[in-house]
């Protein structure tokens, strides 16, 4: 049976020394197993505390792989935020019963202050080159989102800054970023494969070599994904792995620095634009509407423009924007996140229409703040559910 090969991975073992005040120690290993896949991941972090058998079951890649197996993986919102004057920014999770950013990891290496890209994976999200002193870097991170413990992996082969970057098949695809005197067909895009854990350089032909892409997304076209991108001046690309090939089919993006943070959600393109409006559009269209539903939103922080939008689930967008100068107090960081949920629609008519599910008032502990000596700047770099 398959749990029978998950108990046989996770060797738990208990000491001779330690007190089971959970009374697992007399249960069969199948049995805890199946009991810790079942709970949520903050009951799993209080059971480590007082049991260090459960601790070490916690940790266990085996008992990952069968909590997505069964379902059980609750999402939880990962933040990767500059706060000012704090000279690096840093990773946030949403602590889901105090509803507010909890800092989770404190990087001592010199972790770039810009121009990074990332994908995410089951466990975690990479982040790739950047700007460290000024200066791009090549250097790759792997941020555990159980652990949460920040991992060096294997460099790209060139250092890049402003670069784009997706996860199509099991693989990385880097575009971009190496500066126009170093750039050309030869370096311009490279691939990391997990399972080699190594880079290559990936020759890719096209017939226009696009500028600095500003949006891309990945969709299913033909059979097979692939990455869908836009670049600074408004060209349209579409990349194909298999034929490594960047195809651009001539029609351009009106406005395309208007049209920040494309997600592809439940096959619809979607995007920030001015003013606090949503825009969507099918992939094979070209004009954008505004997704209804937000006026009174949009009235309440009239002015202020949505600084970025996530998939949370399934089913729901989170958006982030800043509060009102007077809604603030003090040296309190404060931002919004609303969940909201997409109702049925169809390919001819999408009604745009939204129904918000919870508001979050996202802000950090006044000893967070007054330890880093920060202000009411911020940049959200970075923001996903795993």
């Amino acid at each position: 049976m398959h749990s029978e090969k998950m108990c046989s991975e996770l060797e738990l073992k208990t000491s001779t020394t330690e007190t089971e005040v959970c009374g697992f120690s007399s249960l069969p290993d199948e049995l805890v197993v199946n009991i810790l896949a079942n709970v949520s991941r903050l009951d799993l972090m209080a059971l480590g505390i007082v049991s260090r058998r459960q601790r070490y079951a916690a940790a266990t890649p085996a008992l990952r792989d069968l909590r997505y197996l069964v379902g059980t993986c609750d999402p939880y919102l990962y933040v990767f935020m500059h706060l000012y004057p704090d000279p690096i920014p840093r990773w946030f999770i949403l602590h889901p019963m105090q509803r507010r950013l909890k800092p989770v990891h404190s990087s001592l290496v010199p972790v770039p202050e810009a121009g990074s890209c990332f994908v995410f994976t089951d466990w975690g999200i990479c982040s790739m080159g950047g700007l460290v002193d000024g200066k791009p870097t090549s250097e790759v991170w792997f941020f555990d989102c159980i652990d949460h413990t920040l991992y060096p992996v294997s460099p790209m082969k060139m250092a890049r800054s402003g670069a784009s970057a997706s996860l199509v098949d099991g693989k990385i695809y880097v575009f971009g970023g190496c500066g126009d005197d170093v750039a050309d067909s030869s370096n311009w895009a490279e691939v990391f494969d997990f399972e080699t854990e190594t880079w290559e350089l990936l020759s890719v032909s096209t017939s226009k070599t696009p500028l600095k892409i500003q949006q891309s997304v990945v969709v299913m076209e033909e059979e097979e994904e692939q990455v869908y991108a836009v670049d600074e001046d408004g060209q349209f690309f579409s990349f194909s792995p298999s034929k490594r090939m960047f195809v651009a089919d001539g029609e351009t993006e009106s406005n395309p620095e208007y049209r920040n943070h494309w997600l592809y959600f439940d096959q619809v393109l979607f995007c920030r634009g001015t003013g606090g409006r949503i825009l969507w559009r099918l992939p094979c269209e070209l004009d954008w509407k505004e997704v209804k539903g937000l006026e009174e939103l949009q009235q309440r922080h009239s002015g202020y423009d949505i600084i970025k939008l996530c998939i949370y689930s399934a089913e729901r967008i989170v958006i982030f924007w800043k509060a009102l100068p007077h809604q603030t107090s003090g040296k309190t960081l404060t931002c919004y996140m609303l969940l909201l949920s997409m109702p049925e629609y169809s390919q001819s008519l999408f009604l745009g229409i939204f129904c918000a599910c919870d508001l979050y008032n996202l802000q950090l502990s006044r000893k967070y703040l007054r330890l880093y000596n920060i202000t009411n700047d911020f940049l959200i770099l970075y923001a996903k559910t795993i």
